[in-house]
């Protein structure tokens, strides 16, 4: 997907979503945990809530030989109300484990931002995949 450009506060979170997938592709775990509050829970695909840095942290970190190469979230919409806001949309991720690429793989997300003394942080994240694009 290509992200659009959000406007006014939304353009915050929107900086701090680009980060977040930066540090993903670099592998940086601390810039991808600054991310988050720290009483942050997010529910991945197939999997239970996970509440905490420390937990957090563990599901984010890559096995020896994997790599994310590209993630792009593009926001439908950002709604801010407050010190808490909204955002919706659809993702894209692709990698590399053991130098075999994989996906690009699909999905959706919904994502409740925090604002506190260090701007807006993920406060809940949730994502699942959406249809696939067939392959060639």
């Amino acid at each position: 997907p290509s992200p659009p450009r959000a406007d006014g506060e939304g353009a915050d979170i929107d900086r701090a979503s680009r980060e977040f997938s930066a540090a993903y592709v670099r592998g940086d775990l601390d810039a991808m945990m600054a991310a988050y509050t720290p009483d942050a829970v997010i529910f991945p695909n197939n999997s239970e809530a996970i509440r905490g840095h420390e937990a957090i942290r563990d599901y984010w970190r890559l096995a020896p030989g994997a790599r994310v190469t590209r993630h792009v979230a593009a926001p439908t919409e950002i709604r801010v109300d407050g010190d808490h806001a909204y955002d919706h949309g659809v993702y894209e991720i692709s990698g590399e484990r053991d130098g075999q690429a994989w996906g690009p793989t699909l999905g959706k997300y919904v994502i409740v931002w925090r604002r506190g003394p260090d701007g807006w942080r993920m406060h809940l994240d949730m994502w699942n995949s959406r249809p696939q694009q067939p392959r060639p």
